[in-house]
């Protein structure tokens, strides 16, 4: 069975000064590196018990403020450093996909080379985890009564599935545009 003890540490000239409350125990070490094991083997002699019984967590209250916001820098950067992955093939994935935009300039919107949003978007005919929501018509364009035409499909031997949509204009890319582009 473990026994666990606060001891505060508090600087004194090129020492610290070691304080265990709970045992009333005052102890000084030449480093942080020493505190651990200097408090617990101060307690071990004055509780007359084992030291590998006893854990020690060591606080210093003077710079726990400077503490406590390096902790919270480090606990948010960690937390972001997770999301970004998945919200930057996210993105990719959309520019690239389903806004059009080429793999140059939606590496230039997102900081990265061209090379990485082709590793990051989906490439046609893989499985993209997100549904397939079809042909999803623009905001401006009125809503035709007479059913869709077939949309055209891809040769039987290739490896896609999905039917392509009609090209349409999009807000980002002007009407003059589908035509020529040739794709």
């Amino acid at each position: 069975m473990t026994t666990g003890y606060e001891a505060r540490l508090h600087r004194i000239g090129r020492w610290w000064g070691v304080e265990i409350p709970e045992v009333a125990i005052h102890t000084q070490c030449r480093t942080l590196d020493e505190a651990e094991g200097m408090a617990r083997d101060a307690i071990a002699e004055a509780l007359g018990i084992q030291p590998a019984t006893i854990t020690v967590e060591l606080v210093v209250p003077e710079l726990a403020p400077l503490l406590n916001s390096v902790r919270e820098a480090r606990r948010l950067s960690a937390g972001a450093g997770a999301a970004e992955p998945q919200a930057l093939a996210d993105a990719c994935r959309t520019l690239v996909e389903d806004l059009r935009v080429s793999q140059s300039d939606a590496g230039r919107l997102l900081g990265l080379s061209h090379q990485q949003v082709s590793r990051l978007s989906t490439p046609r005919g893989s499985a993209d985890p997100r549904p397939w929501r079809g042909p999803q018509p623009t905001p401006s364009a009125p809503t035709p009564s007479a059913p869709a035409p077939a949309l055209p499909m891809d040769p039987p031997d290739s490896p896609t599935t999905r039917p392509r949509p009609p090209r349409q204009a999009s807000p980002t890319r002007p009407a003059w545009a589908i035509a020529e582009d040739g794709a």
